[in-house]
């Protein structure tokens, strides 16, 4: 099996992501340029629109039923886990399983402390790292997305995908600052990123946080169609909420953030922190004002866009 290439096991459909996102409904860009996604699978109605249109339009049937098999066939890729106490023999289908569902600790693993893993045998040889290093960034998505479909994952909450950059300050007086990754703007919150070392060895030892957000880009968003939010917002390439400006600062500290740790597929660790609208609101209530109407701005577009998603599939 080492020798095994991963095309062998997925149908040609399977692998081509752009055929995927076509017949199971897209990605759509809320600004011209990329910085702002929303997908199906990230609000539970539209989640229900494209499980229904499965049900209704034969090809995305079929679609779907290939995507399902050809993870399946991770089945037949053995994979030998050893621990202090045993060699564990599972499948790659397993491992994916285990860690979506958040089962890694049954076999008593950390999900992103190191392991030591063989692809050959129960008796090695074997490599020291984390289980999150052995996946592929574009099947794990797929895993989610099946799973979702078959009800085995919760449903999620309305959120929007972000590419932005925007200024954390942190340390003894807020002297020290540095860029952290905004990733999501959900119904209840925002989810930040950054690289471990800097949560580790800077934030987490700082008593008190500051958020730079210029939300004033949403606020003069609102009331535009979908065409006029996509060009307007393409304005903001480089600098969507960016501000050094310190009356946008949201002051916080860290024990506001639910904080997780988690490897993204590049096998950097990272450090996701959600705060939600609440913990925001203490020190910057126009902001989450601005957050929260556009929340519910954006989600009346993507009802309208899968409106029409249904329509077409109805028909089919």
């Amino acid at each position: 099996m080492a020798n095994v290439s991963l095309s062998q096991f997925f149908p040609k459909t399977f692998l081509n992501e752009n055929n995927l996102e076509r017949s199971l409904g897209e990605d759509f860009s809320l600004c011209e340029n990329g910085n702002m996604i929303f997908h199906w699978a990230d609000f539970h109605e539209t989640c229900d629109t494209v499980k229904t249109a499965l049900a209704n339009d034969p090809i995305l049937k079929d679609d779907f039923e290939k995507k399902e098999m050809g993870l399946s066939r991770l089945g037949h890729i053995p994979v030998w886990i050893r621990t202090q106490s045993k060699v564990h023999q599972t499948t790659m289908f397993d491992l994916y399983e285990r860690y979506i569902l958040n089962q890694s600790n049954n076999i008593g693993v950390d999900p992103f402390g190191p392991i030591e893993v063989s692809f050959i045998s129960g008796t090695g040889p074997f490599k020291g790292m984390a289980i999150a290093e052995c996946f592929n960034k574009s099947t794990y998505k797929y895993f989610v997305l099946v799973y979702l479909l078959k009800g085995k994952l919760p449903k999620r909450d309305f959120r929007i995908r972000l590419k932005s950059k925007i200024l954390m300050e942190y340390g003894h007086d807020l002297n020290a600052a540095n860029l952290v990754s905004l990733e999501q703007i959900t119904a209840n919150g925002l989810l930040l990123s950054m690289e471990s070392d800097l949560f580790l060895k800077e934030v987490s030892k700082s008593p008190q946080l500051r958020i730079l957000l210029d939300t004033n880009v949403l606020k003069n968003s609102m009331g535009k169609n979908l065409g006029e939010l996509q060009t307007y917002l393409s304005e903001y390439t480089f600098n969507l909420f960016y501000t050094s400006n310190k009356n946008d600062g949201i002051t916080c500290t860290i024990q506001d953030f639910s904080i997780q740790s988690s490897f993204d597929f590049l096998k950097n660790k990272k450090v996701y922190l959600f705060i939600s609208f609440n913990n925001l609101a203490k020190t910057h209530p126009e902001s989450v004002k601005n957050l929260q109407g556009f929340v519910t701005y954006s989600r009346e577009i993507v009802r309208t866009h899968y409106q029409d998603f249904s329509k077409k599939h109805k028909s089919a």
